[in-house]
């Protein structure tokens, strides 16, 4: 009975580890992106839901712009706009949550200019 009783601590341990590692990227989060005017920074709202949808509001007006969906696994995300984006494609990125922020850095992504020149996204949390 002992035995039973400690496989199932270790599966319920795993099981929530599980669902926190995968929906740790949910959240309400903020960055700075470049404008269209040399040297302008524009806020860039962003929020990822756990149904695996994510929002992007640029200028931090209330207004959504792109939507989009995700799938993560282990540290890896992929992401794909579906609304409001001249591009469909699908762009991986790896991910680190911490306390502060989120890093997504770009593995490979099918939309130009996605994840910025050096291919890095940093956020803080909203």
């Amino acid at each position: 009975m002992r035995y039973l009783s400690f496989l199932f601590l270790i599966f319920c341990f795993c099981f929530s580890a599980s669902l926190s590692a995968q929906s740790e990227a949910v959240g309400e989060w903020k960055t700075m992106i470049p404008g269209q005017e040399e040297g302008s920074m524009i806020p860039l709202h962003v929020s990822i839901k756990d149904d695996n949808t994510y929002a992007l509001d640029f200028g931090a007006d209330g207004a959504v712009e792109i939507k989009g969906s995700y799938q993560s696994k282990g540290d890896q995300i992929v992401i794909q706009d579906v609304e409001g984006s001249d591009c469909t494609g699908k762009g991986i990125y790896t991910f680190e949550v911490n306390d502060a922020g989120m890093t997504m850095t770009r593995v490979s992504d099918e939309c130009e200019g996605r994840g910025g020149p050096e291919g890095k996204m940093v956020f803080d949390r909203k």
